[in-house]
């Protein structure tokens, strides 16, 4: 029973390769329903990318030196909205850092734009994000506490596959989440 009780704890520890979903009546707008991989955890605080919120815009709508690729840009979260991210499947490019299970973030910007020129990498396995989430330290874990979050582990499918509009549900119906089930439920009851 106690190392039951200690693993559970341990997952509600933010960690690298965690992913954050957001508690369904988070008041905080941003993180209505959201997916969140984070990347960095340490004594500095926290970094995360939301990964279930799609711009309209396409990558090479967004940056004029990058080749052709149908793929869009996501909203990664509130700071350095100028700046644009990614996260991927990719693990032969240099520089990138593993997070989790096969997902890596950034590399080698030129050798990334050589490999989609040559079509070594598809969209699906890669997601670009503009800004990301930060959090100070101990503050994430506090959040945690607070029943703000729930921690699960990232996979390949939860951070490229989902669909953006049903992510968040359908992560925690696979987690056997009761709060999956308010995936077909509107995020707004006001609007039913």
């Amino acid at each position: 029973m106690a190392a039951k009780k200690k693993k559970k704890q341990e997952n509600l520890k933010p960690r690298v390769g965690a992913l954050l979903l957001s508690e369904p009546f988070n008041p905080e707008p941003n993180f209505k329903r959201a997916v969140v991989l984070i990347s960095q955890h340490d004594e500095r605080g926290s970094i995360g990318f939301i990964l279930n919120k799609p711009t309209p815009l396409l990558i090479n709508d967004v940056l004029d030196d990058f080749p052709e690729f149908k793929a869009h840009v996501h909203w990664g979260g509130n700071q350095r909205l100028d700046s644009v991210y990614y996260i991927h499947s990719i693990n032969n490019l240099r520089g990138a850092q593993l997070i989790s299970n096969g997902i890596y973030w950034g590399g080698d910007y030129e050798q990334l734009k050589l490999m989609i020129e040559t079509r070594q990498v598809k969209p699906e396995q890669i997601k670009f994000l503009a800004g990301y989430n930060a959090w100070s330290p101990r503050k994430l874990a506090k959040e945690i506490r607070n029943e703000n979050w729930w921690v699960t582990n990232a996979d390949l499918q939860s951070a490229f596959q989902e669909n953006p509009e049903k992510a968040w549900g359908n992560i925690l119906q696979r987690n056997g989440h009761v709060y999956g089930i308010m995936n077909d439920f509107p995020e707004d009851p006001g609007i039913n």
